[in-house]
């Protein structure tokens, strides 16, 4: 999987160099099953803003409840006697060190030891739940038949399962290839219910033979994984259970939305993806309970670190109250970074965040900008982004892209950790740092 601001720009990059390129759309019967020809089509280099399933409804945040690890501050956590050791670990891996990675023959990651907000590909879509039921297939991208989560009590390989059927079109997350993780969640106001999906299907050419992520569809034929949970409740799954994310997360949990960032404030922890999670055990199907903690409820085991000093699924960063660029000089946050960055560091200094799923680099999540509708005027997005009020917004963006993106572009200036000695070129699995950003502090105390 490519990073995702990588994989963002390649495809810009594409688009820009062929104007209105040459796409391939399918033809889609009512089961979601494609044609076996596909029809090429011409579309504008606009289609990113994805207006057309943006949200028409509110969340109630901050999600989950009170004494849940996504609401507990972290201000005031003790540092983890390792930290320092851990963040050593940790910063090694995103300078591209794989040495303890595994499988070992698994492709170098990064080298871009800086954070990512992901708000497109690879990140977390939201729609509206219907008043219908559906019945899912539990099959992935790979054509592999799994088994329902003991949740929905069904006793039977690839399920099915019953769900809420959809309100209207979705779209599980991109690109348009198995190459996606194909999440999105349907969320019932009336019953604060949410249902997670992972590599979820609306085109197939036939049963179990997925056409990926990216696509839209009236109905979800197949999924590799479901779950369900309260959105006011704990924000984890029983112990051992894996769900949409591979440490058993809800994907709602620890993922900034529109309506944190019009409140003022995102109150709440964060999530986050980093290349590798830890797991020790000798069959990595079979985790050890010292590799995760809540609001984890297992860990990663197809691609996974043996160190024991890498970050453990579940694991809280806290953001330092001082932090450096990548020249070691203090960072001037209040002139310095945008009113949108200064809301997310926020954030991670007062509720932290916690791994809870692999990735091509230290990834956090916001909400898909396709369905992501963030409701504040253009003066509130200037003012968001560190504009002067009455700046033209950038055509063919949504106003979430606009902020997002800014978002990002303050983060290339706040590196993991600032290494005076470091030269390109360096052996990744030696490089040391003098300060870092960040530090691994206690657990989440599990309600």
């Amino acid at each position: 999987m490519l990073n995702k601001r990588h994989a963002w720009v390649i495809l810009l990059a594409a688009m820009l160099m062929i104007g209105c390129g040459l796409v391939s759309s399918f033809v889609v019967d009512e089961d979601g099953v494609a044609a076996a020809t596909p029809t090429p089509i011409y579309l504008p280099t606009v289609l990113k803003s994805g207006t057309g399933l943006r949200r028409d409804f509110a969340l109630p945040v901050p999600l989950f409840s009170a004494n849940s690890a996504w609401r507990q501050t972290a201000a005031a956590a003790n540092v983890l006697p390792a930290s320092d050791q851990q963040m050593l670990v940790f910063y090694r891996v995103m300078r591209g060190d794989t040495t303890d990675q595994r499988p070992v023959d698994y492709p170098q990651t990064t080298t871009w030891p800086f954070m990512d907000v992901g708000y497109d590909d690879f990140t977390i879509p939201i729609f509206r739940a219907g008043t219908g039921t559906q019945n899912v297939l539990i099959c992935d991208y790979d054509g592999n038949l799994a088994w329902p989560s003991p949740t929905f009590g069904i006793d039977q390989e690839g399920g099915p399962v019953p769900v809420p059927a959809a309100a209207g079109t979705v779209r599980p997350n991109g690109p348009q290839d198995t190459g996606a993780d194909g999440h999105l969640v349907l969320f019932k106001s009336d019953t604060f219910e949410e249902f997670d999906f992972w590599q979820a299907t609306t085109v197939r050419s036939g049963q179990c033979t997925s056409l990926g992520g990216g696509l839209e569809g009236a109905t979800i034929l197949e999924a590799g994984a479901i779950e369900f949970f309260d959105a006011r409740g704990d924000g984890s799954n029983p112990d051992t259970l894996s769900s949409a994310h591979a440490v058993g997360t809800p994907l709602l949990a620890g993922l900034i939305l529109p309506e944190d960032v019009e409140s003022g404030q995102i109150a709440h922890a964060l999530a986050f993806a980093v290349p590798g999670l830890r797991n020790l055990s000798s069959d990595p199907f079979t985790p050890l309970a010292s590799d995760y903690f809540y609001p984890a409820s297992t860990t990663e085991t197809d691609f996974y670190s043996v160190n024991p000093y890498h970050l453990a699924a579940g694991q809280r960063l806290r953001l330092k109250s001082t932090i450096v660029d990548e020249s070691g000089a203090t960072i001037d946050e209040a002139n310095d970074l945008s009113p949108i960055t200064q809301m997310y560091l926020a954030a991670l200094r007062a509720y932290g965040a916690y791994a809870v799923d692999g990735a091509d680099g230290f990834t956090f999540y916001a909400e898909d900008m396709h369905t992501a509708n963030l409701n504040l005027t253009d003066d509130e997005v200037n003012a968001l982004i560190g504009q002067p009020a009455g700046t033209p917004l950038p055509a063919g963006q949504t106003k979430w892209q606009v902020v997002m993106e800014q978002l990002n572009l303050d983060l290339e200036m706040i590196p993991i950790a600032y290494d005076d000695s470091w030269v390109d070129g360096d052996d990744p699995a030696t490089a040391v740092y003098d300060i870092a950003n960040f530090e691994v502090v206690e657990p989440a105390a599990q309600p």
